[in-house]
């Protein structure tokens, strides 16, 4: 937990990159393995935001991983869009294939759990807080990662980002 909140300190004092998530995002070589190999770094990309509506909204995001083993994966998510911005800070457990973890969403300041399944460049899960569960998939291949949140009950029903792994500082 000490070298979490120091990454968090870190990335609060403008580390290349904003904050963590959710959720959640291979290839570069990684020193760590397990379902998290070559996830550690900073990646960057776009998506849309997707309103109950059906407005939807282009986002800009950025996220960095941290590994402190094979098994342990912390994310650092920021996605912005013209009138919507979310930093998210995760912490993702692997148990035998089984994910554990929580995740904190600082702009509404709201947190809760994550749990589901993870294997090498999938991660299925859903996300659990106050009134709000949601689903997440995040896919990797290679250095491109795939990140769709969704739920039928919020204003906001789809976030689904595309990012790319940056070859700098990695």
């Amino acid at each position: 937990m000490r070298d979490f909140r120091s990454f968090l300190r870190g990335v609060r004092r403008g580390t290349p990159l904003a904050v963590l998530a959710l959720g959640f995002l291979s290839a570069t070589a990684a020193s760590a393995g397990g379902p998290f190999k070559g996830i550690n770094g900073i990646w960057g990309g776009s998506g849309t935001v997707t309103y109950a509506s059906g407005a939807r909204e282009r986002l800009s995001c950025r996220a960095q991983y941290y590994q402190n083993d094979d098994d342990n994966l912390q994310q650092a998510l920021r996605c912005a869009s013209d009138s919507y911005t979310f930093q998210i800070n995760a912490y993702f457990e692997n148990v035998g294939g089984d994910l554990h973890g929580r995740w904190e969403e600082l702009v509404n300041n709201i947190s809760g759990a994550v749990t589901g399944t993870a294997k090498v460049g999938r991660i299925d899960g859903a996300l659990e807080g106050p009134g709000f569960v949601a689903d997440l998939l995040v896919t990797t291949n290679g250095n491109r990662q795939r990140v769709k949140i969704s739920t039928p009950d919020q204003e906001i029903r789809v976030v689904d980002i595309t990012v790319r792994k940056s070859s700098v500082g990695n």
